[in-house]
């Protein structure tokens, strides 16, 4: 039993003065808010912890490992994600494992895998599913404020005395999700984390559920979340969005949950007391005709659609309990009442068992789609199999090799070949295409006409080897005519900006192009 209410032994935290470091390391473009380390902070301050809190990419890991060495915390937590933000966790635990102090994983790629996590020297513990009572306890036996045994810590794994990693049981999930709130004034810069909603300039993003009650056989909440889904009281996310309108004067919400109507009825209210423009992620069944109408009466300016496929067979396969007839139904009602309203499709293909003829009806889908509307942007990912999941032993079946090592899971993205039966180099051309066409929705010059419509040859017949055209440009891109590049793209090259997770265009980054203009 944690002793919330001990307030002698919580001033005799404050008074020593027990820092904890929560670190998200993150890519370059993805200005996100780590919502996981912000609710964990705010159960650790309860208890009389300080924390700090760091949401920077790789080019921050000397200063803070020189911090830590500094400052000498309590522990290190990582929030963890599958894929190549992994690199940059793996080498800070290193150091600071060499430091002496106590490494901690918790995260999405940590829980699905806690055991394997263990098996590296320099990780001493995990913490499992939802992070704050968890940590709290942890931290009060870490600092010797209660007896220390961590197989009475539910949700903690651990390696006992001989090095072997051990997991005892999952704590049970928190029923009353206000306890504890997203520690919004622990981060150094919340104007960072402000994007563009269509007209809107300041909306935010906000967490008012967790989970996802469908059960999606590639998704990672099967495991995680185990298809519940639960809510914070309308009064605490009311206070929680007038807070940030007050101190931050945003100007629209950005309902980031992974999936908003869990409840469709009390959702809509709810979206109607907020009484702001809003975004948010939706299912394709859900856009009927007077659902979308709510939806451009309230102020909505973007959803999410997890489309995933375009062949039923494909759809049935990966449970996603969903028509493909729906999908062009359900868009098009979209576009037709509420045509404002930008639509966020996104995609997975190499799925097991797909054949390349269920793929092509997915990629004809995607352009049927993108011809809709300039608003519908279509985004793919390539599959990337996850421990646990309900697609998983196919996976294990038809010879995917889970890496040995957490340096492995790093090579893991979404648009690479995660799999045998999928090429990587493959993938990374289809990404590529994709973006420029279904996601950037880039459009070109009547002179550039050759080459938008090669790529388009390629993506209609999955054509994606020897992508020639690509190479020419970061060639030329990472040369002397570099300047000419940047001149010609600004001139003769428009693009959807901005995805709600940060910048997309096709190649402006590379050419330092400021695409916020």
């Amino acid at each position: 039993m944690i002793p919330l209410e001990d307030v002698q032994l919580k001033s005799t935290i404050k008074a020593n003065g027990e820092t904890i470091f929560l670190v998200n390391f993150r890519n370059h473009r993805d200005m996100y808010p780590p919502f996981g380390i912000m609710y964990v902070a705010d159960a650790l301050e309860q208890v009389g912890f300080s924390c700090r809190l760091f949401h920077e990419t790789e080019d921050f890991l000397d200063e803070f490992i020189e911090m830590a060495a500094r400052e000498r915390p309590l522990f290190v937590g990582f929030s963890t994600i599958t894929g190549p933000q992994l690199q940059p966790t793996i080498d800070a635990s290193k150091r600071i494992h060499d430091l002496g102090i106590p490494v901690v994983w918790g995260g999405v790629h940590a829980t699905i895998m806690p055991l394997d996590v263990l098996k590296e020297e320099y990780v001493d513990f995990v913490i499992v599913n939802e992070g704050e009572e968890t940590a709290q306890e942890f931290a009060l036996m870490l600092a010797g404020y209660l007896s220390q045994d961590w197989a009475a810590v539910d949700g903690l794994a651990y390696k006992r005395e001989d090095g072997f990693p051990q997991f005892w049981r999952e704590r049970p999930f928190i029923q009353d999700l206000d306890l504890y709130q997203p520690r919004w004034d622990l981060l150094t810069d919340v104007e960072a984390y402000l994007i563009p909603s269509g007209p809107y300039g300041r909306a935010i993003p906000v967490y008012i559920s967790r989970g996802c009650p469908f059960r999606c056989g590639f998704c990672y909440n099967e495991v995680v979340m185990k298809r519940t889904w639960r809510q914070h009281s309308d009064e605490f996310i009311l206070n929680q969005i007038n807070w940030l309108k007050e101190n931050f004067a945003i100007d629209a919400v950005d309902f980031a949950d992974d999936y908003l109507f869990g409840r469709i009825k009390p959702m809509q209210r709810l979206v109607e007391k907020v009484n702001m423009p809003w975004s948010g992620q939706v299912r394709v069944q859900l856009l009927k005709p007077e659902f979308v109408q709510w939806m451009a009466d309230t102020g909505c300016q973007w959803v999410n659609i997890g489309v995933e496929s375009g062949s039923q067979a494909v759809l049935d396969r990966m449970y996603k309990d969903q028509k493909a007839e729906q999908i062009e139904w359900g868009i098009g009602n979209l576009v037709k009442i509420a045509p404002h309203i930008e639509a966020n499709c996104s995609f997975i293909v190499g799925l097991p068992e797909e054949t390349p003829e269920e793929a092509k009806v997915t990629f004809d889908l995607i352009e049927r789609l993108a011809a809709l509307s300039d608003n519908v942007r279509c985004s793919v990912c390539v599959y990337m199999p996850y421990p646990g999941t309900p697609l998983w032993p196919k996976a294990l079946e038809m010879g995917y090799v889970p890496p040995e090592t957490q340096e492995g899971w790093v090579e893991m993205d979404l648009n690479r070949g995660n799999t045998p039966w999928v090429s990587d180099e493959a993938s990374q051309v289809m990404c590529d295409i994709n973006d420029i066409l279904f996601v950037g929705r880039s459009q070109g010059h009547w002179l550039l006409a050759p080459y938008y419509g090669l790529l388009r040859w390629r993506w209609r017949n999955q054509r994606f080897g020897h992508y020639w055209e690509g190479a020419l440009k970061k060639q030329l891109i990472n040369s002397p005519l570099k300047p000419m590049m940047a001149w010609m793209t600004q001139r003769m090259v428009t693009w959807n900006q901005n995805t709600h997770k940060g910048s997309i265009s096709e190649g402006a980054e590379m050419l330092g192009l400021d695409v916020k203009d």
